[in-house]
């Protein structure tokens, strides 16, 4: 879906000067290529003066119809970032911040996996709309041939962030209840953060056997994330998500 490529390469703003990320911290499952986070989600929104980094985790598409470029039978591959921009097509270099991917030179395989950050320190308050402009190459029948493809959709929040009595009080650290529960192949657990922040969240057997554990950046505010649990036996299970010091902890029940 064009959609999803477009989130994969919003990840791309994602990344970080100094990519500290690897590949791996991000479980997508079974899915064969996405985003997180996803244009659901978005990006963690900014302060103005005030450091900015996010993670990124993504898979590339192999179909080229799965990017939204309709080629029977076309496959990816490879999609190289020519340049990230906002509004009427300047350089996000020029809102203080910076960009370096995981793969050499920002050149992503189909069907790969691969991460990165976004980090500078925001100069200007604003909303700014963020275009990816990218190269496809795909192989069709007729051998392979190179696509320009620009990707928009994506917003990036910069305010001042001087917090008000009220606004310091309006969050606060709290872990939702998985729905559905009984879950059967997926559940969505929602949680919230009074700060942005790095949180992990790990799911547990009765005998602390661990066996799911994700990594990912949280946003001030409410959020939520989605767990496959197809390849977990029906049962109890126990998930906890930790923020710093916090951490909080639920039952979940699986039922194929």
């Amino acid at each position: 879906m064009k959609k999803l490529l477009l989130s994969v390469f919003t990840i791309i703003f994602s990344l970080t000067l100094n990519a500290q990320c690897s590949p791996s911290d991000y479980d997508f499952g079974k899915v064969e290529y996405g985003v997180y986070p996803d244009t659901a989600t978005g990006l963690l929104p900014g302060c103005l003066g005030q450091p900015y980094s996010q993670p990124v985790y993504f898979k590339v598409p192999i179909s080229a119809a799965d990017a939204g470029i309709p080629i029977p039978g076309a496959q990816i591959l490879s999609v190289q970032l020519d340049a990230i921009v906002y509004d009427d097509g300047q350089d996000i270099s020029n809102l203080g911040l910076s960009l370096s991917c995981s793969a050499p030179d920002c050149l992503f395989n189909g069907g790969a996996q691969y991460c990165g950050d976004i980090t500078g320190i925001p100069n200007q308050v604003g909303v700014f709309q963020i275009t990816i402009l990218v190269t496809v190459r795909v192989l069709t029948f007729l051998g392979e041939t190179q696509l320009p493809v620009q990707f928009p959709g994506y917003t990036f929040n910069v305010s001042s962030c001087i917090p008000s009595s009220t606004q310091e009080n309006e969050y606060a650290f709290n872990l939702g209840s998985v729905t559905p529960n009984p879950a059967n192949q997926s559940a969505r657990i929602p949680f919230e953060l009074p700060n942005n922040d790095r949180v992990e969240l790990s799911v547990v057997n009765m005998v602390g056997e661990q066996l799911i554990n994700r990594s990912f950046a949280g946003k001030r505010g409410v959020n939520s994330i989605t767990l496959d649990f197809t390849e977990l036996p029906s049962g109890i299970y126990l998930y906890t998500l930790q923020s710093g010091s916090q951490k909080s902890t639920r039952k979940l029940v699986i039922q194929h």
